[in-house]
């Protein structure tokens, strides 16, 4: 197996009210506040980290340079599906253990004013979308591991320009 990082630590976004953040992230998606502080040689800028689990964290950096203004399609896509620049987040899909963790989420989620749309069965994983603050475009899934030879589609390989060699390159890296 080639050497490769085990997951995600921790996804930083940026803030324009950390505070509104925790809310969120701690009330209705019951992650727990782990770390508040000056962000490390950043002068004037907060850090904060909620625990999805001990090794999953979602973060945010209040800059007082943050800009609140947001255009679709530009800063933000708007829904799970709207478009964005190459290397902007579009959306975050956390993860649930089960179907069952996934309804007990929407129904909390829901108990909070905030509209979720799913599940929806994707073939690969069961999801729902939904607004959180600021515009971010949330997800949370279920499902078990991808299936590489149910879900590599060969027309999408070609329009993404990868040849045969390099799709074999990528499923089993050096």
């Amino acid at each position: 197996m080639a050497l490769h990082p085990n997951g995600v630590h921790h996804l930083a976004i940026s803030t324009t009210d950390i505070k509104v953040q925790i809310e969120f992230f701690t009330d209705v998606l019951g992650g727990e506040l782990k770390a508040l502080y000056w962000m490390h040689g950043v002068p004037d800028t907060f850090h904060g980290f909620v625990e999805l689990s001990p090794e999953c964290y979602i973060a945010f950096v209040q800059h007082p340079a943050n800009s609140t203004q947001r255009e679709l399609g530009v800063t933000h896509a708007g829904n799970a599906g709207g478009p964005m620049p190459g290397g902007t987040m579009q959306h975050v899909a956390l993860n649930v253990d089960s179907l069952d963790r996934l309804l007990e989420m929407r129904d909390r989620i829901r108990s909070r004013g905030i509209v979720v749309m799913g599940p929806i069965d994707h073939g690969m994983c069961k999801s729902m979308y939904f607004a959180g603050p600021e515009g971010l475009c949330l997800e949370i899934a279920t499902g078990g591991g991808i299936d590489e030879r149910a879900w590599i589609d060969p027309e999408v390989q070609q329009l993404a320009r990868i040849s045969n060699d390099d799709l074999q390159r990528y499923l089993a890296p050096p």
